[in-house]
């Protein structure tokens, strides 16, 4: 649906509500097209086509409760959109019980369960106990045997994804969660579902622009 949206879209139209929150990558952020190297880190949790002209790349941590209203808006536009692909960047800044949600969020995809762990752990009390975490990981329908021999055993890779999030996020200019980023826009901020859709149209039509361009 947003497609048609998409090719009559333009700069103008964006709205002043998402003009003030999105910024065109410049400066230290001039190199943000380039994707980092994972050589020794984890696979990236995303959902939708590998080949989708569309990447939607979300920074959030799960005790951040603007990323849990995000988060159902993001699930929300999912639905409606399945050819859109969706990056999930955990990215750990309200201390330990953050960091330890985000480990397990990233061994769970080892599982081929992210999508159902990711949606549990937003919907669970943001104090991340431990017991928290396990109910959490039963309703996503985890192996929660395997899923700790996957922290311990990939640590090290866990590790060094948690890093280059971390690193990532700052070459974007973020300084808090959640963050979004579509093409060369850089959303600090949860927004709505208006908002989202916009810049979504923005992204496209500008990597339209540039493919015609070339």
């Amino acid at each position: 649906m947003w497609r048609s949206e998409a090719r009559s879209a333009s700069m103008r139209t964006f709205t002043q509500t998402l003009a003030a929150c999105a910024m065109m990558l410049t400066g230290a952020c001039s190199n943000a097209d380039v994707q980092p190297i994972f050589s020794n880190g984890a696979d990236i949790p995303a959902a939708g086509p590998r080949n989708s002209a569309t990447v939607v790349s979300v920074f959030s941590d799960y005790r951040c409760g603007h990323c849990r209203a995000f988060h159902a808006v993001l699930e929300d536009f999912r639905r409606d959109n399945p050819d859109v692909r969706i990056v999930y960047r955990d990215w750990p800044v309200l201390g330990a019980q953050s960091e330890q949600a985000a480990r397990w969020a990233i061994a769970s995809a080892m599982q081929g369960r992210h999508a159902a762990f990711h949606d549990a752990l937003m919907t669970t009390p943001t104090e991340m106990s431990a017991s928290d975490m396990s109910q959490a990981a039963k309703r996503a329908g985890l192996d929660t045997d395997r899923l700790h021999r996957d922290l311990d055993m990939r640590r090290g890779a866990i590790s060094a994804t948690l890093r280059d999030t971390d690193a990532l996020a700052r070459s974007y200019g973020l300084q808090g969660t959640p963050g979004i980023v579509i093409g060369k826009l850089v959303i600090p901020g949860a927004i709505d579902r208006a908002a989202l859709d916009k810049a979504v149209a923005v992204a496209f039509n500008q990597s339209s622009n540039e493919i015609e361009m070339n």
